[in-house]
């Protein structure tokens, strides 16, 4: 029997190099497409609660401005009403620390009397901490403010 020469051992050793190559290039394929999918689902899990979160914090703003710039009996009296609901109810089911915070300001305002420019601007701090929540949320730097250090949440 023969030695194989060198060419025969190169080509053997390309073949297995190749495949070895390719199994390769499969497993990174699978991986990479397994890790999209479950980026996929996650979002998709998540989304009911970002829908509720934006929706319930939307709903806190608007009762937060109509209750600081409102001079409407009728109006004040829904906000107010909308408001503490959201406070003592549902919005505790999103809300994260900042929010949290700034809702207990507005609230400590709104009962000690605030009016005017300290209800407005109890008022202003719920929006922003609500739109940092957000754009955390959702993971989109662009809805971050450029006064987002600058407005405290309490």
């Amino acid at each position: 029997m023969q030695a194989p020469s060198n060419a025969d051992l190169w080509l053997r050793l390309l073949s297995v190099l190749g495949a070895v190559c390719v199994f390769g290039w499969g497993v990174y394929q699978f991986v990479m497409t397994q890790r999209a999918q479950m980026e996929t689902r996650r979002i998709e899990a998540t989304k009911p609660f970002l829908e509720r979160q934006l929706k319930l914090y939307t709903e806190a703003t608007q009762a937060a401005a109509t209750l600081a710039t409102s001079k409407v009996d009728s109006e004040l009296e829904l906000a107010g009403k909308k408001f503490w609901s959201l406070y003592w109810g549902e919005l505790a089911l999103v809300e994260d620390r900042q929010v949290e915070a700034a809702m207990v300001q507005f609230g400590r305002v709104l009962q000690s009397g605030g009016a005017g420019q300290e209800l407005a601007l109890a008022s202003l701090q719920l929006a922003h901490a609500c739109r940092e929540s957000l754009a955390e949320s959702w993971g989109v730097r662009q809805w971050q403010g450029p006064r987002a250090a600058a407005v405290p949440a309490s």
